[in-house]
């Protein structure tokens, strides 16, 4: 799980969809999934926090 904490950006899966998330956005990523966080701008900065289960450690 994790939380926007500043920013605007995209959660890019490895089928290249796109989610576009903002400040105080959730966003999902299961378990061994590809993924990859990208800013949606070079003059802000893209800022967020990520909770990892125990159990996915």
């Amino acid at each position: 799980m994790n939380y926007i904490i500043e920013g605007e950006g995209y959660l890019i899966y490895e089928s290249g969809e796109k989610l576009p998330l903002k400040k105080g956005d959730f966003a999902l990523v299961n378990p061994n999934e590809k993924y990859q966080y990208r800013n949606a701008s070079s003059e802000n900065e893209f800022i967020m926090i990520c909770g990892v289960p125990k159990e996915f450690e």
